[in-house]
């Protein structure tokens, strides 16, 4: 499986990734910013580390694991960069996020396999 990155920053360690102060965007919706940030925090948790990550424009600790959606990885600390920072992500990566949430919304729920299995042994 592939997992594409998204919101990882440029360090002296990694100086091919971009640098999240040139994707500010204080004109970007606050409520789709909300969106992705809520998103962003829900993913699972797909590694630890030991230690945060520092915020590359406040330098506030800003988390030590990764999450992710099964299509998109990135770090927990990502959602501080677009709610405080306004650093706006990929058109591809939000149009995922909102199409995701869309069909949660969208979904009719069952409960009869819940009802046939809760007492499953």
């Amino acid at each position: 499986m592939d997992l594409r990155m998204v919101g990882y920053w440029w360090s002296e360690d990694a100086s091919a990734y971009p640098d999240p102060k040139v994707l500010v965007d204080p004109g970007w919706d606050m409520e789709e910013r909300v969106l992705v940030e809520t998103y962003l925090h829900d993913g699972q948790v797909a590694r630890q580390f030991m230690g945060a990550s520092r915020c590359r424009i406040c330098g506030q600790a800003n988390g030590g694991d990764e999450r992710t959606d099964g299509t998109y990885i990135w770090p927990s600390g990502l959602g501080h960069y677009v709610i405080e920072h306004a650093v706006r992500l990929p058109r591809e990566f939000v149009e995922h996020v909102l199409r995701r949430a869309q069909e949660i919304e969208d979904a009719r729920i069952d409960v009869t396999w819940w009802k046939a299995h809760a007492y499953d042994d």
